[in-house]
């Protein structure tokens, strides 16, 4: 019966209807349950955050260890977007708020839900394809025949090498006063070997550039591969990248912004400092705002506001971290720690731009 129920859940749309997975609807319900069982008293909002918290933790390791697919992340920031959206622009006194402020507001939510979108559009292209390079045997379907080309690239680099070693010996017996010379060379021939052998991933048996690495989520292997974010339901690679940090920055100074503006109006500010003529205001005392459930609910939504930009903030300093260094999160976990390649900062910082 469970399973006649899911494949019967579908939504129209154009062309056909679409099933609708279980995982993708629970935010729907979790979410506005949570957010007003919050707003009845300090205490329940304090539990219920911190549930939260433990529950997002313990259903993204379980993600992470067991490699699943699922759009339930997706769709609780969907979800939670729609609804803290409606909240601050129905439940909080906008009276209190300047016009410009909530232009701003807008205008940052909206780019921050674009470069998202950006992200999640181009990460199909960050997925390796059979057709990838000039060699002619791109992918190795079979195991047999995966053995029978790495056999042959040994040989032909094995004979390669031979005749470098001879031509550089060659070189050393005619010439033994230029060794700088010879030393260059050889390091150069030996460097076109290593460029000509192919990079062949162990799993999907594909031909890769380099830096590419498998997700074992995708299920295939991603050019420049950072890390798969399960908030997004895609991978973070060579072509989504700086939209993933562009969308990181736009969502923090969103949320941080939209908290903001909605404790203040809430609660009883206080003046901080004026800039360019615009008052800088922060909450003082928000003892009274569970005794009227608008203005639990929207002291409710800025907690959250402020929890999700907290989780953010710590995602957005680690990303600049590994692109200041060139690298990704994928490389850097790779590495270990003792590994002297961590300390060679200005090493690879180039790559990241190309």
């Amino acid at each position: 019966m469970l399973i006649a129920f899911q494949d019967r859940l579908r939504l129209p749309w154009r062309g056909g209807a679409k099933r609708i997975a279980p995982a993708a609807l629970a935010p729907a319900l979790i979410v506005p349950l949570m957010m007003g069982l919050a707003a009845l008293n300090a205490k329940t909002a304090i539990v219920l955050m911190l549930t939260l918290v433990g529950f997002t933790s313990w259903g993204l390791q379980l993600a992470e260890r067991t490699a699943t697919r699922t759009s339930f992340f997706l769709s609780w920031i969907v979800f939670s977007v729609i609804y803290m959206a409606l909240i601050f622009e129905c439940e909080v006194p906008l009276l209190e708020l300047l016009p410009e402020e909530n232009c701003i507001l807008l205008f940052l939510s909206f780019a921050a839900l674009y470069a998202l979108y950006r992200t999640k559009k181009l990460a199909p292209l960050n997925l390796v394809t059979a057709q990838y390079g000039t060699t002619p045997k791109d992918e190795l379907p079979g195991i047999t025949e995966a053995s029978s080309g790495e056999e042959l690239a040994e040989q032909q680099s094995h004979q390669a090498a031979v005749q470098i070693e001879d031509t550089v010996l060659g070189i050393e017996d005619d010439d033994d006063d230029d060794d700088d010379d010879d030393n260059d060379v050889g390091s150069e021939q030996a460097g076109l070997i290593h460029h000509a052998q192919p990079n062949i991933c162990e799993t999907c048996r594909k031909v890769t550039p380099r830096r590419a690495y498998h997700c074992s989520v995708c299920g295939s292997c991603v050019k420049r591969r950072s890390h798969h974010s399960y908030w997004l339901n895609c991978c973070i690679g060579e072509r989504n990248y700086r939209w993933y940090l562009l969308a990181l920055a736009l969502s923090e100074c969103a949320l941080l912004l939209g908290a903001n503006l909605t404790l203040t109006a809430v609660c009883h500010p206080f003046l901080v400092v004026r800039l360019l003529g615009i008052p800088l205001l922060l909450p003082d005392d928000c003892s009274e705002v569970f005794e009227d459930f608008e203005l639990g609910i929207s002291f409710v939504v800025a907690g959250y506001a402020m929890l999700i930009s907290g989780y953010i903030s710590v995602i957005l300093v680690r990303q600049l971290y590994l692109y200041w260094r060139g690298t990704t999160l994928h490389e850097y976990n790779r590495v270990p720690a003792s590994n002297g390649n961590r300390n060679r900062v200005w090493s690879n910082w180039r790559a990241i731009l190309k």
